[in-house]
């Protein structure tokens, strides 16, 4: 029997903003054991794909993971696979960044390894036939995606054991399908249940293909002790050492296609791998195809497996507005940045590294639910918005930035930057400061997701056993999650969106705990309802006529007006609220005014809020009563105050979200949400109004102003 080329590749990343205690222990425990393992057998051919993040992250702090790899590279034991520096889903950013990521990884590795690439590590193994033309335009040969994708295509799963070419405008590019079977093996399976799956592959297949996250060798529950102290990675090699004298050929992509010839012509659809495409669908479609693959018989299953897809990888901008108004804003700051007459190195440096993925989506892993990742994100779009609008004076326009068909109002400087959202509340989407970067609205509405659904299946039931007898390890897309079960008390969520000015008319006899809830009995149809809206002199009006609808009654029509006053290069925002009753009865209700504000310290520790003078212990709920309320960030220097001019009744408490993760579920704070409100009674035809000042202290601003 003729040996079998078999490719063994890695992909390495952390994401932009992971803590780099993190990172280290990753380095530690996975990364190095793993590539010093391998460096003992110079046999072993490794292909090896390192994000540009983490690249960096050694460049800082641990420099001998550059000179392991730099030896293992000279001595033509590792084939570098290329990307975007900052790992970006490259379908989805604007062509030119496309390239420059790319092209900056690769001059990366030809400079410091001396070592071109000619394949590159798709992203979340997103696909998309538009990039085609331009990865072969910067030099790319080939990519490497799932089997899935192919499998979706109508291929068979025989038929993978090989690569395919591809073609888009007289541009080819080559495709490696990886092996579904091996990626669950491998770390997983005991040794013998390897080799007999590969001794089958080699009787009638052309090749064996593997690529997949290097945390499964250390950093994944479970999988240092499995790898390393009870020794599956050393068997391996001892085993692999065999093997090559056998029927086993340990060998790179760029040496395959230098011997194999394709295996045919292939056109993938859009895709991303099986799992990322049901996480991406909305909650309840997610469960209804969950329920349907389970409702069919396991032979079945296979077979029609390929033609229950859920969604693609830009369905998570649909799914999670906060996502999509994110990757919107990176998008505009990468056209503000080209459209430039002098370039800036630095503020296109900050561009393409606010396109790092993880930030934008979740599935198993926390991502979008982690908030230093989005931190991490908005500071770049910051820092670089900063360098780019450095002279700008205050200006306000109208412009569609998220692309949903409805203009936002925009006011900017040098200083910040405050976004409204008319047809939505006429509500306060974004409130950024630019140095300190800071977004006050970088919140996370509360949102029912579809592993809930497991989580108090298994509070009730008990976490599922059956791999309990089982040799060997479970993949953490199969592990029982043994939940905390007072995380059922925070599956709250929400119906209106976690922003800022939110109006509300509502019943006299809730409570703090109504409010926690998002139950408080809303009798206004103000909070998530169209305002009408003008640019008048500098100030930004909004109106609706509305109405309130107390139990029992029909429609009671009320006027609201609120205008917004941006002082202090747009660190400074005066709102005055005009609420009139239009009506020929009188009403009464309480009226409140919420705030969903993002202070740093949620990300980077080190900050509180007073109100009235007293502390308030942001991580639960909490009422008080006063004029004032300040939010300080010590780390970065900045304090956010909400003036109210009179005394109010204040609500506060921490917007828990409840997410799954690579270990189980985890609660975390994404906001702190404050609702000031009072009493209000007006006779027909009565008006009443109040003033708010918000205002952003920076450190220079302090130094400036009260000397």
């Amino acid at each position: 029997m003729s040996k079998m080329p078999i490719i063994f590749g890695l992909h390495d990343h952390q994401p932009l903003g992971n803590f780099s205690r993190v990172i280290e222990q990753l380095t530690n425990t996975c990364y190095r054991p793993f590539l010093q393992a391998i460096y003992r057998f110079p046999w072993f051919s490794l292909s090896l794909h390192v994000s540009g993040i983490l690249l960096k992250w050694w460049e800082d702090n641990d420099s001998s993971m550059i000179e392991l790899i730099g030896n293992m590279v000279d001595r033509g034991q590792i084939e570098l696979l290329g990307g975007g520096f900052y790992e970006p889903i490259l379908a989805s950013i604007p062509r030119e960044d496309r390239k420059e990521q790319i092209s900056i990884l690769t001059e990366y590795l030809e400079q410091r390894f001396g070592q071109r690439p000619k394949g590159l590590w798709l992203t979340e193994r997103v696909w998309e036939d538009q990039i085609i033309e331009d990865l072969s335009d910067i030099g790319i040969q080939f990519i490497v995606v799932d089997d899935w994708h192919f499998l979706i295509a109508g291929f068979n799963r025989e038929e993978l054991y090989g690569y395919y070419l591809t073609e888009s405008g007289g541009k080819t590019l080559a495709i490696f399908p990886i092996d579904e079977r091996l990626r669950y093996l491998i770390p997983f399976r005991p040794i013998e249940e390897l080799r007999a799956y590969l001794e089958e592959t080699a009787k009638k297949r052309k090749m064996a293909i593997y690529v997949d996250d290097g945390e499964k060798f250390g950093g994944w529950p479970g999988t240092h002790k499995w790898v390393y102290t009870d020794g599956w990675l050393k068997e391996f090699l001892r085993h692999a050492s065999r093997w090559v004298e056998e029927f086993v050929d340990w060998t790179t992509f760029s040496q395959v296609m230098k011997r194999i010839p394709a295996s045919g012509l292939c056109y993938l659809p859009t895709a991303s791998y099986e799992e990322m495409e049901q996480w991406a669908l909305p909650t309840e479609k997610a469960l209804r195809l969950q329920e349907l693959i389970g409702s069919i018989g396991t032979d079945a299953r296979e077979i029609y497996r390929p033609f229950l897809r859920g969604g693609h990888w830009k369905d998570f901008l649909v799914k999670y507005p906060e996502s999509n108004y994110m990757h919107k804003r990176s998008i505009a700051i990468s056209q503000m940045g080209r459209d430039r007459r002098l370039f800036d190195r630095k503020a296109r440096d900050y561009i393409l590294s606010s396109q790092c993925n993880d930030a934008y989506w979740h599935g198993i892993f926390g991502g979008l639910y982690l908030p230093h990742l989005r931190n991490a994100v908005w500071q770049s779009i910051l820092k670089a918005e900063a360098r780019l609008r450095r002279t700008q004076e205050l200006k306000i326009e109208e412009s569609d930035i998220n692309r949903d068909g409805m203009p936002e109002v925009i006011a900017s400087s040098g200083e910040a930057c405050l976004v409204f959202e008319p047809h939505y509340g006429g509500q306060l989407i974004e409130f950024s400061v630019l140095d300190p970067p800071n977004n006050y609205g970088n919140t996370l509405t509360r949102r029912p997701e579809a592993y809930h659904e497991a989580l108090r299946k298994t509070v009730e039931q008990g976490p599922c056993t059956d791999d309990q007898n089982r040799k060997g390890i479970t993949s953490i897309h199969n592990l029982s999650r043994r939940p905390d079960p007072s995380m059922l008390n925070e599956l709250l969520f929400d119906w209106y969106k976690r922003n800022s000015f939110i109006d509300h008319l509502f019943d006299p006899a809730a409570t703090l705990l109504d409010y926690k809830r998002c139950d408080f009995r809303e009798w206004g149809d103000f909070a998530n309802q169209p305002f009408r809206h003008c640019i008048d002199r500098g100030t930004i009006v909004l109106i609706r006529d509305g109405g309130l609808y107390p139990p029992w009654s029909p429609k009671i029509p009320i006027r609201l007006t609120k205008s917004f006053i941006i002082k202090d290069r747009g660190l400074t925002l005066s709102a005055r609220y005009i609420l009139r009753n239009e009506s020929d009865v009188h009403i009464g209700c309480r009226f409140g005014i919420e705030w969903n504000i993002f202070p740093a310290f949620l990300a980077l520790g080190s900050g509180r809020i007073i109100v009235a003078e007293r502390e308030q212990d942001f991580r639960s709920s909490w009422e008080d009563r006063g004029d004032r309320i300040s939010i300080e960030d010590q780390t970065l220097g900045i304090r956010l105050h909400i003036d109210l001019g009179h005394d109010r009744t204040i609500w506060g408490f921490p917007v828990m979200t409840v997410a799954q993760n690579e270990e189980g579920y985890e609660t975390t704070i994404q906001a702190i949400s404050i609702m000031a409100h009072q009493e209000i009674s007006l006779k027909a035809g009565d008006e009443w109004e109040q003033d708010i000042n918000w205002e952003a202290e920076t450190r220079s601003m302090k130094s400036a102003y009260y000397i």
